[in-house]
């Protein structure tokens, strides 16, 4: 009997410690959510041929959103930045409420390290859809880690912790967890 409470204990102690390193790391590496509609890493990932045909016929056709798009996810997954959100503009000359659109110019913006452009790319998604649960993650993982405002990050994460997407959820938990322990997590700060 006492073993079985002893396993249990070491049990809990391991589930603990798990938990506190997931958190650790969390507080180390912020991330912003990456893509607003999830599409295949794989399509086109790199391949030179397909960015030169979506090139062609984007040069025959000005207005073909699709290839605009597509080029844009294309140059993301390639790291190519500036690159990616010079389409990502072009979409978003033609509809400048496109949440997809604007949610990947402020990754672009993100990964070229200009947060506050950033930040100003992702309230622009609130403004067009105030319950949009990555937009408010991403504005809170900037304001917490890389634009130390504390109460601003915390008002986005918990605007995601009652919405409808469960992973994105638990990670804002995770976050207004963090947010708490240390109560600035700014780079700054660490």
């Amino acid at each position: 009997m006492k073993a079985i409470v002893m396993g249990g204990r070491f049990a809990l102690a391991a589930v603990v410690l798990i938990g506190l390193a997931a958190l650790a790391y969390r507080v180390e590496h912020p991330s912003i959510v990456v893509h607003e509609e999830r599409r295949s890493m794989n399509e086109g990932m790199g391949n030179m041929a397909e960015v030169s045909a979506l090139m062609e016929r984007l040069q025959a056709n000005p207005e073909d959103e699709d290839a605009m798009r597509h080029l844009g996810m294309l140059f993301m997954q390639m790291g190519a930045w500036v690159r990616a959100m010079n389409f990502w503009d072009m979409v978003l000359a033609k509809a400048p409420k496109d949440l997809e659109a604007l949610n990947q110019k402020g990754v672009c913006l993100f990964q070229l390290g200009r947060h506050p452009e950033a930040a100003e790319v992702f309230s622009r998604m609130v403004e067009v859809d105030a319950q949009n649960p990555h937009a408010h993650y991403n504005l809170g993982v900037l304001y917490a880690y890389y634009l130390n405002a504390t109460d601003t990050a915390r008002r986005h994460f918990e605007a995601v912790v009652h919405g409808p997407d469960p992973r994105l959820a638990a990670q804002a938990k995770e976050d207004l967890a963090a947010l708490g322990a240390e109560n600035a997590l700014t780079p700054q700060s660490r």
